[in-house]
């Protein structure tokens, strides 16, 4: 299941639970979409408390959505990950290391304010593509 959290219109706030779908994925990029419609970087924190998996639908479109941002990487600022899965933290230090442009980090499941304080701590300016 996947719900979108309150946060700062610069700041992506997601929960996962259970197995992500296609369906969840696609809803997600929209909301990704509409933040970077209105901001040149944005911050985005997940909380994977509860997360069981993907289906290969989802991992599908994860793949295009990736693909197509190459060159783009550096509009996520920050990347928050809250997890009580240790294999996860270990999935988000490899991930940092392929993202040089994106800070990520990931929390512990008694982090949440942290981690939401952390990845929202981004300078929300005008997309690179907004009139003057």
């Amino acid at each position: 299941m996947f719900e979108i959290l309150p946060s700062p219109p610069h700041l992506g706030g997601y929960r996962f639970t259970g197995t992500l779908t296609a369906a969840d994925y696609e809803r997600c990029i929209a909301d990704i979409e509409a933040r970077l419609a209105r901001f040149a970087r944005i911050g985005l924190y997940c909380d994977l408390r509860g997360f069981t998996g993907v289906t290969p639908a989802a991992i599908a479109h994860d793949l295009r959505y990736t693909l197509g941002k190459i060159g783009q990487f550096d509009r996520f600022a920050r990347g928050a990950i809250v997890t009580d899965r240790h294999w996860l933290a270990t999935v988000t230090g490899f991930a940092a290391k392929l993202f040089p442009e994106t800070e990520i980090r990931s929390f512990g499941e008694d982090e949440v304010e942290a981690a939401l304080a952390w990845a929202g701590a981004v300078d929300p300016q005008p997309p690179p593509d907004a009139a003057a």
